[in-house]
C-alpha cells in the first residue's frame, strides 16, 4: 500500500531486518521501543465531563494553522478510483461507522476561557454526496473529476466548527467512481490512513452481507492519549528528554544552505511537487547487504547517503535534518485514528574527512539516541535559545517500511490516484520505500525555491552517490564524486546589512525587547524583517504569544506576516485604537510602578530586620 509523501512521513523509520542476519540496530530499536513503553504509564479512559486538553503535537499544529487562516496546507488528501458494482448506501454506512467508532473524527478545537480544548460531539451526521458526471461527454469526465477533486482538497477547515473530515463520491460511469477523502492533519496521520482503509474494507464487507460490525470496541480514545501524554511528560521524564536534546543541539548550529534557485519569499506559499527515483534490484540488495555487514539499519544507511549528498552540495560538516516518528509505542494507540506523529532532529558531524563506514557508526549512534528521546514535542526544540533563529524545516528524510497490500471493497479494487497536490512544509523532503524488491523514493520540494532541473540533477547525483558508496564504503568524503555547489542560496539568505535604527517610542522599545528575547539578539533595528532575522513559523508562535500577553487588542498571528517589522507592528497597533494604546501604556507603567514598589518594600524589610538584629 503506497502512501503519498505527506502520509508516509508519519511512519516509523525502517529498523526491521531484511535477511536472516539481523543488524544490531534492530535489537537496539526493539529495546528502545520497550523502554519508551515502560517510561509512560498505561493509558486509561478519562472522564468526558471536564475540559480535555490537546496533545502537544495538536497544539503545535493548531498554532501553525493560525499562521495562515483559511489555508489548506494541513489538509490530508486522498482520491481512489473504484471500478465495480458499488453499493453507495453501504459505503456511506461504513464511513459513518468509522466516525462513530473514533471520537477524534467527531472532535473540534474551540477555546474555552482562553484555553484550547477538545470538544467531542456525540454524533456527526456524515453525508456522502454523490456528483454524477455521466451527463458530460466521456472525454470530459475525468478532467472535470480532477478539477472537483482538487477543489475539494483545497477547501479549508474551521478547527472550531468541524467536521474535520469530508468525503465525496464522483460517478464517472455506470460502474466507475472516484472516492474523495479530505481530513485535517490535527485529527489524522499516516498510521491513521492505514487504520481507516482497513476498517473501511472490513465494514463494507460486513454491511454488504447484512452483518453487524465485526470490529471490537476500542478501550481508549485519542483524548485519553492526549491527557496521558500531558501527565507523563513532566518531572524526571521531561528533564531527561530536555537534557538529552540540549546536549545534542548545543553550541552553534548552522542553517542548512540548500542549493535553492530563487530567494525565499517572505510569506511561505507551500506550493510544491515531487520527482521520483527507482533504484535497481542490484543496488537495492547491495544497500541492504552493506547495512547488515555494518550492523546498522537500512534507514541509517540511506540517511547517511542523503546527508552526504547535502554535504557535497553545501560543503557543511554540521548538518541537521528532521525525521518523523509514529509516536505509537503504547499498544493501546496502534488501533486509534488520530495525530500521534512527532518529528526528531538528527544532527550529524561530518568533519575530519571520514569514510562511509565511520559515518554509518556515527549516525547510527546519534539516531538511536534521538529515537530513544523522541517524546519531546518538536516545538520544545524550537524554544532552545541557540535554535531561535535556525530554520528547522529545510530538509526531512523518511523511510516507509509498511508492506504493500492491495486495497479493495468486497472485491472492488481501490486504486490510489496521484493528482500532484503536495503542500510541502519542508524545503526538501526525501521519502524512500520498497516496491517490488526495489527501493524507490519521492523527493518533494517547494516550487518557489527550486527549479525542476535542479531536483532532477539532485536525484541523479543521489543515485550516483549510492552506487559509489556500496562499491567502496572505505572511500572518504573527499574521494566522492564532486557535484557542482550552488552558492547562490547563501547570497539569497544573507541578510542585507542596513543602518541600525533604534526604537524611539515606548511601544517600539517594548516590541523590540520581545524580538530580542525570542530571536536571541542583542539589538533589533525597527525596520528589519522578522523572518530575515531568522524568524520561523515556530518562533513566530512564541513571539505572538508574548505580544498577546502584553497587548490587549485584536492583534493576530497573521499580522506578523502583514507587518513583519517592529515599526510595522507598532504602527498597526497604534492605528488600531489610540484608546488601546493609552490603556496599554497605563497598564505597562502601572506594572512597572507596582514592581518597583514591591522591590522597595523588600529592601525596607531587609533594613528593618538588620536593625532589629
Amino acid at each position: 500500500m503506497k502512501l503519498p509523501i505527506s502520509e508516509q512521513s508519519d511512519l516509523y523509520p525502517s529498523l526491521q531486518p531484511e535477511s536472516e542476519k539481523t543488524p544490531s540496530d534492530f535489537w537496539k530499536a526493539v529495546r528502545t521501543n520497550l523502554k519508551l513503553q515502560h517510561q509512560t504509564p498505561p493509558i486509561k479512559p478519562v472522564p468526558r465531563s471536564r475540559n480535555l486538553p490537546l496533545s502537544f503535537d495538536q497544539e503545535r499544529l493548531w498554532f501553525l494553522d493560525q499562521l495562515q487562516p483559511g489555508s489548506s496546507i494541513h489538509n490530508m488528501r486522498a482520491a481512489f478510483r473504484l471500478k465495480g458494482s458499488l453499493n453507495v448506501a453501504v459505503l456511506e454506512k461504513s464511513l459513518k461507522e468509522i466516525v462513530l467508532r473514533h471520537e477524534i473524527l467527531r472532535t473540534t478545537f474551540p477555546s474555552v476561557d482562553g484555553q484550547l480544548v477538545q470538544s467531542i460531539s456525540p454524533e456527526i451526521d456524515l453525508k456522502l454526496p454523490v456528483v454524477d458526471l455521466r451527463k458530460l461527454p466521456e472525454t470530459e469526465r475525468e478532467v472535470e473529476a480532477q478539477r472537483l477533486a482538487i477543489e475539494e482538497a483545497e477547501q479549508p477547515f474551521d478547527l472550531t466548527q468541524g467536521p474535520l473530515m469530508r468525503v465525496k463520491l464522483l460517478r464517472l460511469a455506470e460502474e466507475e467512481y472516484w472516492l474523495l477523502r479530505t481530513v485535517h492533519h490535527i485529527v489524522f496521520d499516516g498510521w491513521s490512513y492505514m487504520i481507516f482503509m482497513r476498517e473501511l474494507a472490513i465494514l463494507y464487507e460486513a454491511f454488504s452481507t447484512g452483518n453487524p460490525s465485526p470490529l471490537s470496541e476500542l478501550p481508549i480514545q485519542y483524548a485519553d492519549f492526549a491527557q496521558s501524554q500531558r501527565q507523563s511528560l513532566q518531572g524526571e521524564v521531561l528533564k531527561s528528554n530536555l537534557d538529552y536534546w540540549q546536549q545534542q543541539l548545543s553550541n552553534n548550529i548552522p542553517a542548512l544552505e540548500l542549493p535553492i534557485d530563487r530567494p525565499r519569499p517572505t510569506v511561505p506559499t507551500y506550493q510544491g511537487t515531487s520527482q521520483s527515483l527507482v533504484l535497481s534490484e542490484h543496488l537495492t540488495e547491495a544497500l541492504k547487504a552493506l547495512s547488515h555487514q555494518e550492523g546498522v539499519s537500512l534507514f541509517v544507511t540511506l540517511l547517511v547517503a542523503f546527508k552526504t549528498l547535502l554535504y557535497r552540495y553545501t560543503g557543511q560538516e554540521d548538518i541537521l535534518i528532521c525525521s518523523p516518528v509514529a509516536g505509537r509505542h503504547r499498544v493501546e494507540t496502534k488501533r486509534l485514528i488520530g495525530y500521534f506523529n512527532n518529528i526528531v532532529a538528527l544532527r550529524s558531524d561530518l568533519s575530519g574527512n571520514p569514510n562511509f563506514r565511520e559515518l554509518l557508526r556515527r549516525v547510527s549512534q546519534t539516531t538511536l539516541g534521538a529515537f530513544e528521546h523522541q517524546d519531546l514535542p518538536f516545538q520544545k526544540l524550537a524554544e532552545f535559545p541557540n535554535l531561535a533563529r535556525i530554520p528547522l524545516n529545510r530538509a526531512m528524510f523518511a523511510l516507509q517500511n509498511t508492506p504493500s497490500q492491495p486495497l479493495e471493497l468486497a472485491g472492488i479494487p481501490m486504486i490510489r490516484l496521484d493528482l500532484n497536490w503536495e503542500t510541502p512544509n519542508f524545503d526538501l523532503s526525501l521519502s524512500m520505500y520498497e516496491k517490488e524488491k526495489q527501493l524507490a523514493g519521492l523527493l518533494q520540494y517547494k516550487t518557489d525555491l527550486f527549479d525542476t532541473t535542479t531536483i532532477t540533477q539532485m536525484l541523479e547525483h543521489f543515485q550516483s552517490l549510492l552506487d559509489s558508496l556500496v562499491t567502496n564504503p572505505d572511500q572518504r568524503l573527499s574521494d566522492l564524486p564532486s557535484f557542482i555547489k550552488i552558492e547562490s542560496s547563501q547570497l539569497f539568505d544573507k541578510i542585507v546589512e542596513s543602518t541600525f535604527v533604534a526604537p524611539q517610542k515606548k511601544m517600539e522599545r517594548i516590541i523590540a525587547e520581545v524580538w530580542q528575547e525570542v530571536l536571541q539578539l542583542e539589538k533589533v533595528s525597527i525596520h528589519c524583517n522578522f523572518f530575515d532575522l531568522g524568524g520561523s513559523s515556530l518562533t513566530a508562535i512564541r513571539l505572538y504569544c508574548k505580544l498577546k500577553e502584553l497587548f490587549d487588542s485584536s492583534f493576530s498571528i497573521v499580522d506578523l506576516f502583514k507587518h513583519p517589522t517592529v515599526s510595522g507592528i507598532a504602527r498597526y497597533l497604534s492605528q488600531e485604537s489610540s484608546k488601546e494604546q493609552s490603556t496599554f501604556e497605563h497598564i505597562y507603567d502601572s506594572a512597572k510602578r507596582q514592581k518597583e514598589g514591591i522591590r522597595r518594600q523588600q529592601q525596607l524589610l531587609k533594613l528593618r530586620r538588620r536593625a532589629n538584629g
